[in-house]
């Protein structure tokens, strides 16, 4: 399998979950730029989350600022300390999917979820699908382009403060 997902991939993917591809497309642009790999490292994309790490182990991690190397170490830095609990306070590839969601992305545990993105961005389109499946209000404004209900369930109840669903809603019309 390729390590990078075909157009014609994300289409057929898309419509085996009844969602318009250019919906989905708007997602995954906002979370990843439309890509789950760096282009310069070839490392997956990542999003480490100090705030969940310390709600699972009590320790404070410094954030990377949004800078793909510095999330790297401050990933690192935090997997040292506790590496379950790092790859579960991590948002992952193309859908930004955080490692929590495991089981909601169809995985047995974080590690498997965590190593099958790893491989591909198919794989990464496909957890994300199984995600958003996983909790039918969310698919269903997807599928309708609700996108305040759709950022609600995706990004949580602080949606607002980051105009997660403005973005999505500009990033559709664009496509």
């Amino acid at each position: 399998m390729d390590k990078f997902i075909s157009q014609q991939d994300k289409v057929t993917l898309a419509a085996a979950f009844g969602v318009e591809y250019k919906a989905l497309n708007a997602v995954f642009l906002i979370e990843s730029s439309g890509a789950g790999f760096d282009k310069a490292t070839g490392k997956i994309k990542i999003q480490f989350e100090p705030y969940w790490f310390h709600k699972y182990t009590g320790q404070r991690i410094a954030n990377g600022v949004g800078l793909q190397g510095e999330e790297w170490t401050a990933f690192h830095h935090a997997a040292s300390i506790d590496k379950a609990a790092a790859l579960k306070s991590t948002s992952w590839g193309l859908g930004q999917v955080m490692g929590f969601n495991f089981k909601a992305a169809g995985f047995a545990d974080v590690d498997t979820m965590v190593t099958s993105f790893e491989q591909s961005e198919y794989n990464q389109l496909k957890g994300m699908l199984n995600f958003i499946k996983s909790t039918p209000k969310m698919l269903q404004a997807l599928q309708t382009k609700d996108w305040a209900t759709f950022a609600k369930y995706y990004n949580g109840p602080h949606y607002k403060d980051f105009k997660y669903d403005t973005r999505l809603a500009a990033a559709y019309a664009k496509s």
